[in-house]
């Protein structure tokens, strides 16, 4: 099958690019002597997840069990839950995994702790616990030292628990590499404050897991990481190339739409609306649409209807053609990939592989 050949919207992604992405990160970690340990929420897949533990990741980290579970499915047997599990029923299905994989979760609270140790104890497992802070996000975390050391102590006190080490996310950190520096070393002034503290009680802190894409070139810069957990550099969007991640060339992935009408003057309107793409805006630069028209720059993805794209053509030299096919690179590719039951495989103008998102809506 040609790439001509499939029907619209479809998201497509080139093979020969994402390869390369996967090879090129773990490289680095491997030059600076860090784990990989790549986050799935990006691409839902276990097909994807073992070619990054084939090219030297250590392992994934997912934000939800629905992930986890998907890529215990899949055969990976080391998965860090980068996310709080504070519910009885989601500690259980952890626990349940960790009956036949490596598990490890990322947690804040006494609450969490309390939660996890019932599930573990129940079934004579063993978690690891990572306790994430905050470094200047402001999402979840603990702001002190003290109350990182009060919560490790927490975990050894408990059974079915193992305190392995800290996470952190550097999310606030999206400004290009050359713009980092003073950002990185206010995240080193925090993380070692924790480090100072563990040092003084006497407290191995084994594993320090941090990282993004936006910063995941960055990350020997990082105090202390033992390994990163980037996600979107696999496909790359038009956040990540507006920040300066990666060139238009590097993004393996778009969403190949066909246009339905030009019949309003300056418009056109694409088959794929808010359940082809992510409504989210462009985080970075001008904020300006909801894509980039990778045919056309000139035209604006200016919003969407459920079913309809709009396009603004005004700048357009030539407007589009009615049945005209366009591929546009969307702003966040983590969303984007969560609307889609597969995505299409491409080398050159051939579909060579249809890829299953496992685990597509799977957020709980």
């Amino acid at each position: 099958m040609t790439i001509e050949e499939l029907d619209t919207p479809a998201v497509v992604v080139d093979l020969d690019i994402l390869e390369s992405n996967i090879k090129r990160m773990a490289e680095y970690c491997s030059e600076h002597h860090l784990r990989l340990r790549p986050h799935a929420k990006t691409h839902k897949s276990g097909v994807v997840a073992k070619m990054q533990l084939a090219a030297g990741a250590c392992g994934v980290a997912v934000a939800k069990p629905d992930e986890a579970e998907v890529m215990a499915v899949a055969g990976i047997d080391d998965i860090l839950v980068a996310y709080p599990i504070v519910t009885p029923r989601k500690a259980a299905r952890i626990a349940e995994l960790a009956m036949r994989a490596k598990m490890r979760v990322a947690l804040d609270s006494i609450e969490a702790i309390e939660c996890l140790s019932v599930a573990a104890s129940e079934r004579d497992v063993n978690i690891g616990i990572l306790l994430e802070i905050d470094i200047g996000f402001a999402r979840c975390g603990v702001g002190t030292a003290e109350a990182s050391i009060a919560l490790a102590r927490a975990v050894e006190g408990k059974r079915g628990l193992r305190f392995d080490g800290l996470m952190f996310y550097p999310g606030h950190i999206k400004s290009p590499a050359n713009e980092q520096a003073p950002l990185i070393e206010e995240v080193n002034r925090r993380l070692t404050s924790h480090y100072e503290a563990f040092a003084c009680a006497g407290i191995p802190v084994d594993v320090v897991s941090g990282g993004s894409t936006p910063t995941a070139l960055q990350s020997h810069y990082f105090e202390g990481v033992t390994e990163i957990r980037p996600g979107m550099y696999v496909f790359l969007d038009r956040n990540m190339l507006t920040i300066g991640v990666g060139t238009q060339e590097q993004c393996a992935i778009s969403v190949l739409v066909t246009i339905v009408s030009n019949a309003v003057r300056s418009r056109a309107i694409i088959d794929g609306g808010s359940k082809t793409f992510s409504s989210d805006p462009l985080s970075v630069g001008d904020h300006r649409g909801y894509g980039l028209v990778l045919e056309q720059p000139q035209a604006e993805v200016i919003g969407f209807s459920e079913e309809h794209g709009h396009l603004d053509t005004s700048r357009c030299t030539r407007a589009p053609r009615v049945g005209e096919r366009l591929r546009i690179l969307p702003n966040h590719v983590c969303a984007t990939i969560n609307m889609h039951d597969r995505v299409f495989g491409i080398r050159g103008d051939r579909v060579e592989q249809i890829i299953q998102i496992d685990a597509r809506g799977g957020v709980q």
